[in-house]
């Protein structure tokens, strides 16, 4: 799977520069039933041999809760939102029971408050990085060939993600899309994605709509060098958050202005102004205003595509953020306890600090 907490966790891990040990899924989440118990055993037999154990995602709450009792080792839980307030029942008694962290790391200032909310603590904000290929696309118009021949003079809209409900894709295509003269390229896949193209076709604009469900990295390069706008549409959905939007500092990474929903964590990955411009959730005149001033002006649209990748190269650089997290754990080893430095001392086959 390819998403924000994907991304965060295969380059914190990968990029982190001590000794550590990783214990991945590397699944869909179908195989959560199988790795969760692995994953357990893996910390009850091994948890003694490090100073910090990183849990990923709440799902894997009972992992950090064995850490922490039976070992007694220090643990950073990552949280994204959505982990947080995901409705069902069992899921949410599972947390009551089993969530705890000696520190609980956001990944935006939205999912902050959330675990506020739900009475986490003590708590901190690390935001995400963005890969380097993403700022190495440039603009160009005939990147992709079925892009070229369908854009027919116009601008061209990019959203890319999941496609569920609370991206908002269905809406913008329904009510703002018919007030652009423009070309609507969608790349990703999801439930929602037969609806799409229902509501394209009663809507009248399913000529003026792409939709890309299998591409690869290579080709997502290609459809967002020959865009000219990203779009990011997301609608309030009860209990599904946007906890922070990588996609928006992906696209702005490459050069392109994002215009997108001031809602929930998508303010903390895109800065109004500087990277792209916030506004109001399903307020399609405002959608529609504010892509129709970037797509009217060549020379302003690129000027602000290129200030957004000089910012997010600035917020969002991979080596800064795991910088972070190594400050974080090094912090944590130096609160431990003289039990646990006697206990580190005693142990003869434990690994280096990680």
């Amino acid at each position: 799977m390819v998403g924000g907490l994907e991304t965060l966790s295969y380059h914190l891990t990968t990029g982190f520069p001590g000794d550590k040990q990783i214990v991945a899924l590397g699944r869909l989440q179908r195989h959560l039933l199988w790795f969760l118990p692995y994953a357990t055993a893996r910390v009850l037999l091994t948890g003694w041999r490090y100073d910090v154990i990183h849990v990923g995602d709440p799902m894997l709450a009972v992992v950090a809760k064995v850490a922490r009792v039976v070992w007694r080792r220090k643990v950073v839980l990552g949280v994204h939102g959505l982990d947080l307030v995901y409705g069902h029942r069992l899921y949410q008694w599972y947390l009551r029971r089993f969530l705890t962290a000696d520190t609980f790391v956001a990944i935006s200032n939205a999912t902050l408050r959330i675990a506020e909310e739900r009475g986490l603590g003590p708590l901190e904000v690390i935001t995400i990085g963005v890969s380097a290929e993403f700022f190495r696309i440039r603009r160009n118009p005939d990147a992709d060939a079925t892009v070229a021949a369908a854009r027919r003079g116009r601008p061209v809209l990019i959203t890319t993600g999941r496609l569920i409900p609370r991206k908002g894709v269905a809406w913008f295509i329904e009510n703002v899309l018919p007030r652009l003269d423009a070309l609507y390229v969608i790349v990703g896949n999801g439930r929602d994605r037969e609806h799409i193209r229902q509501v394209a076709r009663d809507a009248g604009v399913a000529d003026r709509t792409l939709m890309f469900t299998e591409a690869d990295q290579e080709q997502l390069f290609s459809l967002l060098s020959c865009a000219d706008v990203f779009v990011m549409p997301n609608i309030p959905i009860p209990n599904d958050v946007e906890g922070f939007g990588i996609v928006a500092i992906e696209a702005a990474a490459s050069g392109l202005p994002v215009v997108a929903a001031r809602l929930e964590g998508i303010p903390d990955a895109v800065v109004d102004g500087e990277t792209g411009v916030l506004v109001e959730p399903k307020n399609a005149q405002a959608f529609a205003d504010a892509i129709g001033k970037l797509t009217a002006d060549a020379a302003f649209r690129t000027e602000f595509g290129e200030r957004a990748r000089r910012c997010v190269q600035e917020k969002n650089d991979w080596t800064a953020i795991i910088g972070r997290y190594e400050k974080l754990f090094e912090k944590l080893i130096g609160a431990s306890s003289p039990e646990l430095a006697r206990s580190s001392e005693e142990s003869p086959a434990r690994q280096p600090p990680s």
